[in-house]
Order: structure tokens, then C-alpha cells, then sequence
């Protein structure tokens, strides 16, 4: 029976005109993970286009930087998304992670040998 309802859903799909994709925001919810939804869109439909419709940015925003399956998209305006596709909105660093090492570094400095003198 399970068999049966999977084919089925599957040739929906194909005379369908519209596809399913995941999209992963990188803000990070209560819990501590990243927010997961999944949406149909239209065939033909472009990363950009995908984003201002469900209105993750205004049309005066800049985009946010995309990828797919942890790619980067180069040119969000021209990638078409394909069935089972997982956009990724990624947001800009805060503080760079090399910073935040040396101030540990400096806050914390075990380890370090110390200048012996004879």
C-alpha cells in the first residue's frame, strides 16, 4: 500500500508545476538550531524571486548570501531551483572568529611557556 501511494505522489509531482524545497534560515531559534521549512514553489522560480516572495527580505533589501547544500550561490538572480533543493540563508559574521580567538588567547593565556632567565 505504501508502495502504491509513493508512486502515485510521485507522478503528481512530475505533472505538477510545482516542486518541494527546504529552506535552512541561519538565525537560530530557542533551542539552539537553525529554523527548517519546507515550501512549494513554482517551476522556473529563482532564489531571489523565492526570498522577496515569501518575504524574507523587502524589495529594498539587499539579499541575503544564499547557497544550496552548502554551496554558495554566485547569482541568486539567475540559480533556478530544482525539486528537493535546501536554500540556505546565511547571515553576516558579528565578530570575525579569528578575533575571538586571540582575545581568549589573551583573557585566558594557559599554556604559554614563560621566558626563562638565567
Amino acid at each position: 500500500m505504501s508502495n502504491e501511494l509513493l508512486k502515485k505522489s510521485v507522478g503528481d509531482e512530475a505533472n505538477d508545476s510545482s516542486l518541494m524545497i527546504d529552506v535552512v534560515c541561519a538565525r537560530v531559534n530557542q533551542v539552539g538550531q537553525a529554523e527548517v521549512k519546507s515550501y512549494q514553489v513554482a517551476q522556473g522560480t529563482t532564489a531571489a524571486a523565492f526570498v522577496r516572495q515569501c518575504g524574507f527580505v523587502d524589495a529594498i533589501q539587499t539579499l541575503p548570501i544564499m547557497g544550496v547544500f552548502s554551496r554558495k550561490i554566485a547569482q541568486p538572480e539567475q540559480y533556478v531551483l530544482q525539486q528537493g533543493d535546501r536554500l540556505e540563508l546565511y547571515q553576516p559574521l558579528i565578530l570575525s572568529p579569528m578575533d575571538v580567538r586571540r582575545a581568549r588567547a589573551r583573557a585566558h593565556p594557559v599554556g604559554r611557556l614563560k621566558h626563562r632567565q638565567f
